[in-house]
Protein backbone atom coordinates (compact mmCIF):
# COMPACT_ATOMS: atom_id res chain seq x y z
CA UNK A 1 0.00 0.00 0.00
CA UNK A 2 2.88 2.22 0.78
CA UNK A 3 4.71 1.59 -1.81
CA UNK A 4 1.73 1.95 -4.54
CA UNK A 5 0.77 5.70 -2.76
CA UNK A 6 4.47 6.63 -3.29
CA UNK A 7 4.51 5.68 -7.08
CA UNK A 8 1.13 7.56 -7.40
CA UNK A 9 2.03 10.82 -5.46
CA UNK A 10 5.28 10.67 -7.64
CA UNK A 11 3.35 10.78 -10.51
CA UNK A 12 0.80 13.53 -9.51
CA UNK A 13 2.79 16.74 -10.43
CA UNK A 14 2.61 15.95 -13.95
CA UNK A 15 -0.81 14.31 -13.69
CA UNK A 16 -2.73 17.39 -11.63
CA UNK A 17 -2.64 19.66 -14.76
CA UNK A 18 -4.37 17.72 -16.26
CA UNK A 19 -9.00 17.48 -16.06
CA UNK A 20 -8.76 13.35 -16.62
CA UNK A 21 -5.33 13.30 -14.62
CA UNK A 22 -6.86 14.97 -11.60
CA UNK A 23 -9.88 13.08 -11.53
CA UNK A 24 -7.66 9.71 -12.11
CA UNK A 25 -6.17 10.82 -8.85
CA UNK A 26 -8.83 12.07 -6.66
CA UNK A 27 -10.76 8.18 -7.44
CA UNK A 28 -7.57 6.40 -6.59
CA UNK A 29 -6.67 8.76 -3.51
CA UNK A 30 -10.68 8.19 -2.53
CA UNK A 31 -10.55 4.18 -3.29
CA UNK A 32 -7.21 3.76 -1.18
CA UNK A 33 -7.70 5.52 1.52
CA UNK A 34 -11.11 5.54 2.28
CA UNK A 35 -11.76 8.91 1.82
CA UNK A 36 -15.38 10.78 3.04
CA UNK A 37 -16.92 12.64 0.31
CA UNK A 38 -16.16 16.20 2.11
CA UNK A 39 -12.48 14.87 2.31
CA UNK A 40 -12.70 14.11 -1.44
CA UNK A 41 -14.08 17.12 -2.25
CA UNK A 42 -11.17 18.88 -0.19
CA UNK A 43 -8.66 16.61 -2.51
CA UNK A 44 -9.96 17.64 -5.81
CA UNK A 45 -10.24 21.12 -4.90
CA UNK A 46 -6.24 21.07 -3.81
CA UNK A 47 -5.87 19.32 -6.74
CA UNK A 48 -7.25 21.83 -9.02
CA UNK A 49 -5.52 24.94 -7.33
CA UNK A 50 -2.10 23.05 -7.76
CA UNK A 51 -2.83 22.85 -11.86
CA UNK A 52 -3.81 26.23 -11.64
CA UNK A 53 -0.76 27.30 -9.70
CA UNK A 54 1.41 25.40 -12.23
CA UNK A 55 -0.30 26.53 -15.33
CA UNK A 56 0.35 30.35 -14.24
CA UNK A 57 3.77 29.83 -13.74
CA UNK A 58 4.44 27.64 -16.61
CA UNK A 59 2.82 30.90 -18.41
CA UNK A 60 5.24 33.29 -16.53
CA UNK A 61 8.02 31.17 -16.99
CA UNK A 62 7.40 31.30 -20.96
CA UNK A 63 7.00 34.65 -21.18
CA UNK A 64 10.51 35.80 -19.48
CA UNK A 65 11.79 33.24 -21.95
CA UNK A 66 10.57 34.88 -24.91
CA UNK A 67 11.71 38.21 -23.89
CA UNK A 68 15.06 36.94 -24.32
CA UNK A 69 14.33 35.50 -27.70
CA UNK A 70 13.57 36.13 -31.49
CA UNK A 71 10.50 35.78 -33.41
CA UNK A 72 11.92 32.63 -34.76
CA UNK A 73 12.82 31.75 -32.07
CA UNK A 74 9.78 32.08 -30.10
CA UNK A 75 8.24 29.68 -32.71
CA UNK A 76 10.36 27.33 -32.39
CA UNK A 77 10.15 27.35 -28.85
CA UNK A 78 5.92 27.17 -28.68
CA UNK A 79 6.45 23.93 -31.46
CA UNK A 80 8.83 22.60 -28.37
CA UNK A 81 6.13 23.20 -25.66
CA UNK A 82 3.82 21.98 -27.51
CA UNK A 83 5.35 18.48 -28.25
CA UNK A 84 5.89 18.16 -24.68
CA UNK A 85 2.36 18.87 -23.65
CA UNK A 86 1.35 16.29 -26.24
CA UNK A 87 3.92 13.52 -25.10
CA UNK A 88 5.48 13.28 -28.69
CA UNK A 89 8.99 14.24 -27.90
CA UNK A 90 11.13 16.56 -25.06
CA UNK A 91 14.11 15.86 -23.39
CA UNK A 92 14.31 12.89 -20.17
CA UNK A 93 12.22 9.76 -19.94
CA UNK A 94 13.98 7.39 -21.53
CA UNK A 95 13.03 5.08 -24.46
CA UNK A 96 10.29 3.20 -21.92
CA UNK A 97 9.30 5.50 -19.75
CA UNK A 98 7.19 8.86 -19.10
CA UNK A 99 9.27 12.34 -18.56
CA UNK A 100 9.85 15.35 -20.15
CA UNK A 101 5.86 15.59 -20.92
CA UNK A 102 5.28 12.36 -22.40
CA UNK A 103 3.00 10.22 -20.80
CA UNK A 104 4.20 7.76 -18.19
CA UNK A 105 4.98 4.47 -20.12
CA UNK A 106 5.04 5.61 -23.51
CA UNK A 107 7.89 4.83 -25.90
CA UNK A 108 9.42 7.30 -27.58
CA UNK A 109 11.20 6.50 -31.42
CA UNK A 110 13.60 9.79 -30.47
CA UNK A 111 15.04 8.48 -28.18
CA UNK A 112 15.75 4.99 -29.50
CA UNK A 113 17.00 6.73 -32.96
CA UNK A 114 20.33 8.17 -30.54
CA UNK A 115 20.93 5.14 -28.93
CA UNK A 116 21.00 2.36 -31.22
CA UNK A 117 21.67 5.01 -34.35
CA UNK A 118 18.96 4.20 -36.28
CA UNK A 119 18.76 5.62 -39.96
CA UNK A 120 15.94 7.41 -41.25
CA UNK A 121 14.80 4.58 -43.35
CA UNK A 122 14.77 2.46 -40.45
CA UNK A 123 13.06 5.25 -38.11
CA UNK A 124 10.47 5.52 -41.06
CA UNK A 125 9.54 1.58 -40.80
CA UNK A 126 9.52 1.40 -36.56
CA UNK A 127 7.80 5.15 -35.92
CA UNK A 128 4.56 2.96 -36.44
CA UNK A 129 5.35 0.16 -34.36
CA UNK A 130 5.78 2.90 -31.57
CA UNK A 131 2.99 4.73 -32.32
CA UNK A 132 0.45 1.95 -32.15
CA UNK A 133 1.95 1.19 -29.05
CA UNK A 134 1.46 4.63 -27.30
CA UNK A 135 -2.15 4.55 -28.74
CA UNK A 136 -3.02 1.31 -27.52
CA UNK A 137 -1.48 2.19 -23.88
CA UNK A 138 -3.40 5.72 -23.66
CA UNK A 139 -6.67 3.69 -24.41
CA UNK A 140 -6.26 0.98 -21.60
CA UNK A 141 -4.69 4.01 -18.85
CA UNK A 142 -8.13 6.10 -20.10
CA UNK A 143 -10.60 3.22 -19.94
CA UNK A 144 -9.21 2.00 -16.31
CA UNK A 145 -9.54 6.03 -15.08
CA UNK A 146 -12.91 5.68 -16.16
CA UNK A 147 -13.83 2.42 -13.79
CA UNK A 148 -12.08 4.18 -10.99
CA UNK A 149 -9.13 1.63 -10.58
CA UNK A 150 -12.10 -0.47 -9.31
CA UNK A 151 -10.49 -4.43 -9.39
CA UNK A 152 -6.79 -2.76 -10.62
CA UNK A 153 -4.34 -5.21 -10.31
CA UNK A 154 -1.23 -3.65 -10.21
CA UNK A 155 0.53 -6.82 -10.71
CA UNK A 156 -1.09 -8.20 -13.57
CA UNK A 157 -1.07 -4.88 -14.97
CA UNK A 158 2.79 -4.60 -14.96
CA UNK A 159 3.14 -8.09 -16.41
CA UNK A 160 0.85 -7.33 -19.25
CA UNK A 161 2.94 -3.81 -19.85
CA UNK A 162 6.11 -5.75 -19.82
CA UNK A 163 5.00 -8.61 -22.07
CA UNK A 164 3.33 -5.63 -24.41
CA UNK A 165 6.97 -4.01 -24.49
CA UNK A 166 8.80 -6.97 -25.38
CA UNK A 167 6.60 -7.75 -28.41
CA UNK A 168 7.37 -4.59 -29.19
CA UNK A 169 11.13 -5.16 -28.98
CA UNK A 170 10.96 -7.96 -31.17
CA UNK A 171 8.61 -6.22 -34.23
CA UNK A 172 11.60 -3.37 -33.42
CA UNK A 173 14.14 -6.11 -33.81
CA UNK A 174 13.13 -7.07 -37.43
CA UNK A 175 14.26 -3.82 -39.08
CA UNK A 176 17.55 -3.69 -37.00
CA UNK A 177 21.43 -5.08 -37.18
CA UNK A 178 23.03 -7.43 -34.96
CA UNK A 179 24.78 -4.92 -33.34
CA UNK A 180 21.24 -2.68 -32.81
CA UNK A 181 19.47 -5.94 -31.79
CA UNK A 182 22.51 -6.28 -28.91
CA UNK A 183 21.89 -2.54 -27.96
CA UNK A 184 17.84 -3.18 -27.75
CA UNK A 185 18.03 -6.04 -25.39
CA UNK A 186 20.28 -3.70 -23.12
CA UNK A 187 17.52 -1.17 -23.39
CA UNK A 188 14.78 -3.80 -22.45
CA UNK A 189 16.29 -5.33 -19.29
CA UNK A 190 17.31 -1.47 -18.36
CA UNK A 191 13.53 -1.11 -18.70
CA UNK A 192 12.01 -4.23 -17.06
CA UNK A 193 14.45 -4.89 -14.78
CA UNK A 194 12.68 -2.58 -11.40
CA UNK A 195 9.77 -3.20 -13.12
CA UNK A 196 9.98 -7.11 -12.35
CA UNK A 197 10.63 -6.27 -8.23
CA UNK A 198 7.62 -3.66 -7.89
CA UNK A 199 4.66 -6.57 -7.94
CA UNK A 200 6.18 -8.36 -4.97
CA UNK A 201 6.78 -4.81 -3.15
CA UNK A 202 2.95 -4.24 -3.69
CA UNK A 203 1.92 -7.42 -2.17
CA UNK A 204 4.51 -7.16 0.49
CA UNK A 205 3.02 -3.66 1.33
CA UNK A 206 0.04 -5.06 1.41
CA UNK A 207 0.31 -6.99 4.08
CA UNK A 208 1.42 -9.95 2.51
CA UNK A 209 3.55 -10.62 5.50
CA UNK A 210 7.13 -11.42 5.77
CA UNK A 211 9.73 -10.05 2.60
CA UNK A 212 8.99 -10.49 -1.02
CA UNK A 213 10.03 -13.95 -2.74
CA UNK A 214 13.97 -13.11 -3.40
CA UNK A 215 14.65 -12.52 -7.62
CA UNK A 216 15.67 -15.42 -9.70
CA UNK A 217 19.51 -15.92 -10.05
CA UNK A 218 18.48 -15.79 -13.50
CA UNK A 219 16.59 -12.53 -13.14
CA UNK A 220 19.32 -10.87 -11.34
CA UNK A 221 21.93 -11.62 -13.79
CA UNK A 222 20.05 -10.46 -16.17
CA UNK A 223 19.06 -7.10 -14.89
CA UNK A 224 22.79 -6.67 -13.92
CA UNK A 225 24.03 -7.59 -17.00
CA UNK A 226 21.73 -5.86 -19.04
CA UNK A 227 22.26 -2.31 -17.47
CA UNK A 228 26.06 -2.45 -18.35
CA UNK A 229 25.03 -1.93 -21.83
CA UNK A 230 27.97 -4.31 -23.25
CA UNK A 231 28.45 -4.45 -26.81
CA UNK A 232 30.37 -7.80 -27.41
CA UNK A 233 29.14 -10.94 -27.13
CA UNK A 234 32.11 -12.84 -25.94
CA UNK A 235 32.55 -10.04 -23.08
CA UNK A 236 29.34 -10.76 -21.96
CA UNK A 237 29.51 -13.89 -21.72
CA UNK A 238 32.41 -13.67 -19.94
CA UNK A 239 30.88 -10.97 -17.34
CA UNK A 240 27.65 -12.76 -17.07
CA UNK A 241 29.29 -15.73 -15.57
CA UNK A 242 31.42 -13.83 -13.40
CA UNK A 243 28.06 -12.23 -11.95
CA UNK A 244 26.05 -15.79 -11.89
CA UNK A 245 28.94 -16.99 -9.30
CA UNK A 246 28.76 -14.08 -7.32
CA UNK A 247 24.60 -14.66 -7.11
CA UNK A 248 24.83 -17.91 -6.25
CA UNK A 249 27.31 -17.48 -3.75
CA UNK A 250 25.86 -14.72 -1.99
CA UNK A 251 22.08 -16.48 -2.17
CA UNK A 252 24.29 -19.64 -0.58
CA UNK A 253 25.75 -17.29 2.33
CA UNK A 254 22.04 -15.74 3.04
CA UNK A 255 20.80 -19.36 3.03
CA UNK A 256 23.72 -20.43 5.14
CA UNK A 257 23.02 -17.58 7.56
CA UNK A 258 19.70 -18.41 8.21
CA UNK A 259 20.15 -22.20 8.70
CA UNK A 260 23.10 -21.37 11.16
CA UNK A 261 21.15 -19.79 13.15
CA UNK A 262 18.48 -21.91 13.65
CA UNK A 263 20.80 -24.68 14.51
CA UNK A 264 22.44 -22.19 16.45
CA UNK A 265 19.83 -21.39 18.32
CA UNK A 266 18.74 -24.90 18.89
CA UNK A 267 22.44 -25.51 20.71
CA UNK A 268 21.73 -22.70 23.07
CA UNK A 269 18.50 -24.40 24.44
CA UNK A 270 20.10 -27.35 24.71
CA UNK A 271 21.28 -27.82 28.57
CA UNK A 272 23.02 -31.06 27.79
CA UNK A 273 26.17 -29.52 25.85
CA UNK A 274 28.97 -28.65 27.48
CA UNK A 275 30.96 -25.71 27.20
CA UNK A 276 33.55 -27.35 24.92
CA UNK A 277 30.73 -28.49 22.29
CA UNK A 278 28.92 -25.38 22.24
CA UNK A 279 32.61 -23.37 21.21
CA UNK A 280 33.27 -26.12 18.59
CA UNK A 281 30.24 -25.25 16.86
CA UNK A 282 30.21 -21.38 17.12
CA UNK A 283 33.70 -21.92 15.31
CA UNK A 284 32.58 -23.89 12.91
CA UNK A 285 29.84 -21.97 11.79
CA UNK A 286 32.77 -18.62 11.89
CA UNK A 287 34.65 -21.02 9.80
CA UNK A 288 32.31 -21.96 7.39
CA UNK A 289 30.93 -18.08 7.08
CA UNK A 290 34.73 -16.35 6.65
CA UNK A 291 34.71 -19.47 3.65
CA UNK A 292 31.84 -17.99 2.28
CA UNK A 293 32.49 -14.75 2.31
CA UNK A 294 36.15 -15.22 0.82
CA UNK A 295 34.80 -17.58 -2.10
CA UNK A 296 32.53 -13.98 -2.72
CA UNK A 297 35.44 -11.36 -2.26
CA UNK A 298 37.88 -13.45 -5.09
CA UNK A 299 34.84 -13.66 -7.28
CA UNK A 300 34.11 -9.61 -7.05
CA UNK A 301 37.86 -9.10 -7.25
CA UNK A 302 37.86 -10.56 -10.16
CA UNK A 303 34.46 -9.40 -11.93
CA UNK A 304 36.23 -5.64 -10.54
CA UNK A 305 39.11 -6.11 -12.75
CA UNK A 306 37.53 -6.44 -16.30
CA UNK A 307 34.56 -3.84 -15.81
CA UNK A 308 34.82 -0.11 -16.68
CA UNK A 309 34.32 1.96 -13.64
CA UNK A 310 31.08 3.02 -14.41
CA UNK A 311 30.05 -0.62 -14.97
CA UNK A 312 31.36 -1.13 -11.56
CA UNK A 313 29.34 1.13 -9.60
CA UNK A 314 25.94 0.49 -11.50
CA UNK A 315 27.11 -3.70 -10.22
CA UNK A 316 27.92 -1.58 -6.50
CA UNK A 317 24.37 -0.03 -6.64
CA UNK A 318 23.12 -3.63 -7.59
CA UNK A 319 24.40 -5.50 -5.10
CA UNK A 320 27.04 -7.77 -7.29
CA UNK A 321 30.44 -5.72 -5.99
CA UNK A 322 30.82 -3.89 -3.01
Amino acid sequence: MRALMMLLLAASPAMAQDARGQEFLVNRLKDRLKLTDDQTAKVKEILAKDGEDRTKLDDARTEKINALLNDEQKKQYEELRTQMQRGRGGPGGGQFGGGGGRPMGTVNIEDVKRELSLTDEQVEKIKPLYDEFNADLQKRVAAQAEKGLQGLNIAEEMQKYQDNLKALAEKVKVHLTDEQKTKMDALLERATGFMRMIPNLLNTNRGGGGPPPRPSVEDRVRSAVGALRIEKEDEKTAIADLVTKIVKAQYDLEDFTKTSREKLAEAAKNGDLSDAAVEDRIKETQEDRRKREKEIAGLQKQLAEVVTNRQELELMAQGILK
